[in-house]
């Protein structure tokens, strides 16, 4: 009468039958090397889909890597190469839209000022933009 009522099969922790041998790895099964490699390579993945999926679910903020590419595309087109891309300045920013203004330095004491704005259309950000080109006149002395 030691043990008339046994607790139910979920409640009973579970052991290996008798005479089973173990076959598995010294880590006790393989689960822990999948576990090992699985998860850090899941993460990576993660940060992959996000950052990548972000650019459909957020516009770019004005000082961005992605506005600051886009910019010198447009500037590429037009044949202008600033020295740098230091002074942009975010103007306005909302949810639907992000307004900059850039005034960069061109080789020769030129300047290009740049006004582009940021905007979803068609599921995607698009971009508007007016670039003028300032040259700096030095004023000649008599």
């Amino acid at each position: 009468m030691a043990n008339e009522n046994p607790p139910p099969l979920r409640a009973r922790r579970w052991k290996s039958p008798a005479g089973a041998e173990r076959t598995a790895s010294p880590f006790g099964t393989y689960r822990f090397g999948f576990r090992l490699l699985g998860l850090p390579i899941l993460a990576v993945v993660a940060a992959y889909l996000f950052y990548g999926l972000r650019d459909y679910f957020e516009l770019p903020k004005c000082d961005s890597y992605r506005a600051k590419q886009s910019l010198s595309q447009v500037l590429k087109e037009l044949k202008l190469e600033p020295t740098s891309y230091a002074p942009i300045k975010t103007v306005s920013s909302s949810k639907d839209k992000v307004v900059c203004n850039a005034v960069l330095p061109l080789p020769g004491n030129a300047t290009v000022v740049a006004d582009f704005t940021f905007y979803w259309g068609a599921h995607k950000v698009q971009m508007k933009y007016s670039i003028s080109k300032k040259s700096s006149a030095t004023p000649s002395q008599s």
